[in-house]
């Protein structure tokens, strides 16, 4: 069979294809599955009462009402704020993945997986050969491809197509779905309106934010966006460079060498250092990472970011999903097979990282206390925030590489300057993201703290250095009292 006859043998109607959940199954979401699709999963979920869910990093919150069915709310890897209220209230708890270990119990036959019944991912139409790709959000939506009994594709024809091993036979689907996903916003009328009907003094500075900002983000405000002020939404998207993430850059720009092979996180600050100018000295950097951040490719158009020294697929920028990169980086990335993306527990596997060239890692952190515990998903003692994302498998990859670094950073300070993110102790119940015998290397906007080979005393009083002045007095008195 051809892949267009297995294409359109399996094309159907929303509801023919939401057939295929019954009741109890547990169904995968994929991260960034758009509102048209959540809203007819959601219908059909309604209707049969009770269906297990599990899902990254869910921005549809009426999943998480509790009064409706009495379905399983399981979120994998990452929280995200949309659904953050969910797990405080309890109406959904966290499944402890890593990418690196996330199907090795399906795999290996054990008995405890439970590989889901259904997944429901977004593709691309087919190429002129026949095969559907998931574009640059593609995530887990191949692994779970490969592994669940029903797929249920919905056709974005819309998609912009990237490149690596991202395609797939239509065979291996249940299910196609076409007319559900709506065209993108159409950013010339937004910038249009801007022009005609926005404050003259705001005018330059919505029309740049509506050159980086991505389409899908601007949707949900485009009728309002004109009338929009700039400074706050600056501030909402994650577009201002604060002091403190500058000075954070400047410090990490001094760890940075020539060909490195580079993994930078979305968190805070840690997604800012492209745009912050942290590589800007380097020569012949190579990517290999998790997710994407504002300025990424725009560092491979300056030549920075060559992937020239890289020892696995030299001469590519590799990924798992090109999410978190602005829209002038998406520009870059579309059709350019300098990007590629590929299978997580592929990618993102720690031996496979340390086998880079220089592999530097670079994440953020919640807290990190004075003997290295290194918080990054929770605050005050067990409150997820998120969840591990990509971190522990980047970090180990890098911490294994012989001539590798892993970089932790954060803010000194949070709550306005009320709380210091350098503890003494963490509180009882906080996850621990990396153990303290992984930790490396610290930066916060007071400096660098090289952990790796010091004692507990020793990790104490670097740590102490950069934490933030109005906290070191009553740091290094925690600390006497407890490691002397």
């Amino acid at each position: 069979m051809t892949a267009f006859n297995a294409y359109q043998d399996r094309l159907m109607t929303p509801e023919q294809a939401l057939a295929l959940i019954e009741s109890n199954h547990l169904v995968y979401l994929n991260v960034g599955t758009p509102v048209p699709v959540a809203t007819l999963l959601d219908a059909r979920i309604r209707e049969l009462g009770s269906v297990d869910m599990r899902m990254v990093g869910p921005g549809y919150l009426p999943f998480f009402d509790s009064e409706r069915d009495a379905g399983e709310r399981e979120i994998e890897l990452f929280i995200g704020e949309p659904s953050r209220s969910s797990h405080d209230t309890q109406r959904s708890t966290y499944l402890p993945n890593t990418f690196m270990l996330g199907m090795k119990a399906f795999d290996s036959g054990r008995e405890e997986a439970r590989m889901p019944d259904v997944n429901v991912v977004v593709c691309s139409a087919p190429n002129a050969a026949g095969f559907v790709q998931f574009g640059a959000a593609q995530w887990l939506r191949k692994a779970y491809l490969k592994r669940c009994k029903k797929t249920i594709a919905f056709v974005n024809p819309h998609m912009a197509l990237v490149h690596g091993d991202v395609w797939a036979h239509p065979s291996e689907f249940t299910a196609f779905v076409e007319g559900v996903i709506p065209p993108p916003v159409d950013v010339e009328t937004i910038r249009t309106r801007v022009e005609n009907e926005a404050p003259e003094a705001n005018k330059a500075r919505l029309i740049e934010i509506s050159r980086v900002v991505l389409p899908e983000l601007l949707a949900p405000i485009a009728n309002s966006f004109h009338t929009m002020d700039p400074g706050a939404l600056e501030k909402q998207l994650n577009l201002v460079i604060d002091p403190a993430a500058q000075k954070i850059a400047d410090y990490l720009r001094e760890l940075i060498r020539d060909g490195d092979t580079i993994q930078v996180g979305i968190g805070q600050p840690s997604s800012l250092m492209f745009k912050a100018g942290a590589f800007d000295d380097a020569k012949d950097i190579g990517l290999h990472t998790e997710l994407g951040s504002p300025g990424l490719a725009q560092l491979w158009e300056r030549g920075i970011l060559n992937n020239s020294k890289k020892s696995i697929h030299k001469g590519r920028s590799v990924a798992v999903a090109w999410s978190g990169c602005d829209a002038i980086d998406m520009e870059i990335i579309r059709d350019n097979p300098a990007f590629e993306l590929h299978d997580p527990s592929y990618l993102l596997n720690p031996m496979l990282i340390a086998q880079n060239r220089q592999m530097t890692s670079i994440n953020s952190a919640i807290a990190v206390d004075l003997i290295g515990q290194i918080s990054s998903e929770d605050r005050y003692g067990g409150m997820m925030v998120n969840g591990t994302g990509g971190q522990p498998d980047n970090h180990m990859g890098a911490t294994f590489c012989p001539d590798g670094r892993a970089v932790i950073m954060l803010r000194s300070t949070a709550l306005g300057g009320a709380v210091s993110k350098i503890v003494a102790k963490h509180e009882a119940g906080t996850l621990i993201t990396i153990p303290r015998y992984l930790a490396d290397t610290i930066i916060t906007e007071y400096g660098i703290a090289r952990l790796l080979d010091k004692n507990h005393r020793q990790r104490a009083e670097a740590l102490i250095q950069i934490a933030h002045p109005d906290f070191r007095e009553e740091l290094s008195k925690q600390a006497r009292a407890n490691w002397g």
